[in-house]
């Protein structure tokens, strides 16, 4: 008996012990699985707080860079405009003076460098950027109104860096020419107003001292004083409505592309031609009623040249008896502009 009461002790115990070991493995494996989740969720907020702040990050840097590309896009947008101004500027200089340019290339690029260096200077104080820049050429091209300017630049701001060369097209349309005043200068009676030359006496004097004939038809003459490209193109329709598209043309003053004119830069160094593609306008004498004139073709490149040819009198208008007149060579500007049958 006491051994089978031993025995029934011993199951007791062990019954004891295995309940007890089975609470205690219950509460270890909460335990192990509480640390688990709280583990789990701490590395998965670790993840999350890394997530956002990396992406933060990258919105601050996308920003920044979004911020420089806008800074430097406004400031390319600016190049093209400085370019024009520095060209206006110099025209009006050469006006102003009544003296041309001996390198007009040359001058107008050191002008733009100094407005680019002011230009620089006020994005270094408004926005931080640095920003060197500068002409590297103008060049001429097949547009005579036009150039190509090419400027180097380049810009540091924090670790954002920019580096090109940009090209522009820069036209001289509505600028002033230089051309009439600086060959009529030491002649008196030039004057000019808002939109074209009068010439007075000037003009007629100059070709007298040039020993053309019937000088004094160009007395009281005019041209146009503001640079605008003829719209009637192909020329040859400028003899077309009886002549009214011509009137319509001189009326305005329009310009025409021409080999033998001179580009809007050598005009500002008092080039009537050069070896570019120019650009010509026509000297309009004043009204008459008489006919069958001749004196010196009116393009200015003729007129304001070392080699004066003769035009023949073409009346493309008249009105309560008198003529509005040109004159042109019959086997070349008569031609070019339709104007044979008149």
């Amino acid at each position: 008996m006491k051994i089978k009461y031993k025995k029934n002790k011993n199951n007791e115990n062990e019954k004891l012990i295995s309940k007890d070991f089975i609470n205690d493995e219950n509460g270890n494996i909460s335990i192990i699985i509480s640390s688990l989740v709280l583990i789990s969720f701490l590395i998965l907020s670790v993840v999350v707080l890394n997530t956002a702040i990396n992406q933060m990050n990258e919105n601050k840097e996308d920003i920044s860079s979004s911020q420089y590309q806008y800074i430097m896009n406004d400031y390319i947008r600016n190049i093209p405009l400085i370019e024009r101004e520095a060209l206006k500027e110099l025209s009006e200089e050469v006006i102003k003076n009544r003296r041309a340019c001996i390198d007009s290339k040359r001058d107008l690029k050191e002008m733009i460098d100094e407005k680019l260096r002011v230009k620089n200077q006020e994005y270094w104080e408004n926005y931080n950027v640095y920003i060197n820049s500068y002409i590297v050429s103008i060049e001429n091209t097949s547009n005579p109104f036009s150039y190509k300017f090419k400027s180097y630049i380049s810009s540091v701001k924090g670790e954002y860096s920019f580096e090109n060369i940009a090209s522009d097209d820069v036209d001289c349309i509505n600028l002033k020419d230089p051309i009439p005043l600086l060959y009529c200068k030491n002649y008196y009676g030039i004057s000019y107003n808002e939109t074209s030359y009068n010439y007075g006496n000037s003009l007629s004097e100059f070709l007298r001292v040039n020993e053309v004939e019937n000088y004094s038809y160009y007395i009281n003459a005019s041209s146009p004083f503001i640079v605008k490209k003829c719209p009637y193109d192909p020329y040859k329709h400028h003899g077309d409505d009886n002549g009214k598209v011509m009137k319509n043309c001189r009326d305005n003053g329009y310009y025409h592309e021409s080999r033998d004119g001179a580009c809007y830069l050598c005009r500002l160094e008092g080039k009537s031609g050069c070896e570019h593609y120019g650009f010509e306008t026509f000297i309009n004498p004043q009204k008459t009623n008489e006919t069958n004139l001749v004196s010196a073709c009116g393009s200015d490149h003729v007129i304001f040249s070392d080699d004066i040819y003769p035009g023949v009198e073409v009346i493309y208008y008249s009105e309560e008896g008198l003529n509005e007149i040109l004159y042109l060579d019959p086997h070349g500007h008569k031609l070019k502009y339709g104007m044979s049958g008149y």
